[in-house]
């Protein structure tokens, strides 16, 4: 333990780390397999609870976190329904503008932001900082449902257009 950073913190790390660099594969690919939409949203997703726990073991209220998650969930749905799926003669692909791969790299960006927040919160131990602590644990528990929820829904989307109901 070094300055209160713990080996859960290197987890976070690495997980958020891990986040970012499969969400820079999914940028670059034209097409994408289900695996590779859920990797990134259950490290995001790792990243939201770790960070959360550890908030509700300081004794923050859990429904703002079951919020922020529900919340992130509908925002990455409605993302979900909106992306264009084209079709060609492999299989259906994912239709998104450079934009659109930007966000998704940035809201991993944002999960790894949560975690050097936390991380240099736990590092410095100061009492005035625990407030950005439990604001980076909500952002990442928003941002891991957003991630997850267009994972969701982009894959059931997905599986109905290779089957031709969409």
């Amino acid at each position: 333990m070094i300055h209160n950073l713990t080996l859960v913190h290197l987890l976070l790390a690495l997980a958020a780390g891990s986040c970012i660099y499969l969400s820079v594969r999914e940028v670059r690919r034209r097409y994408i397999s289900t695996w590779r939409l859920f990797a990134p949203a259950f490290l995001a997703l790792f990243v939201g609870v770790i960070l959360s726990l550890l908030q509700l073991a300081d004794h923050q209220p859990p429904w703002m976190f079951g919020t922020a998650v529900a919340a992130g969930f509908v925002i990455g749905g409605v993302r979900g329904m909106t992306i264009g799926i084209q079709h060609d003669m492999y299989r259906p692909r994912v239709n998104l503008t450079h934009a659109a791969k930007l966000l998704l790299l940035w809201v991993a960006i944002v999960v790894g932001a949560a975690v050097v927040v936390e991380s240099l919160g736990a590092f410095v131990g100061s009492p005035e900082l625990e407030i950005f602590r439990f604001l980076a644990a909500l952002v990442a528990m928003l941002c891991a449902g957003a991630i997850l929820g267009r994972a969701l829904l982009l894959t059931i989307r997905l599986h109905r257009a290779d089957r031709g109901s969409a």
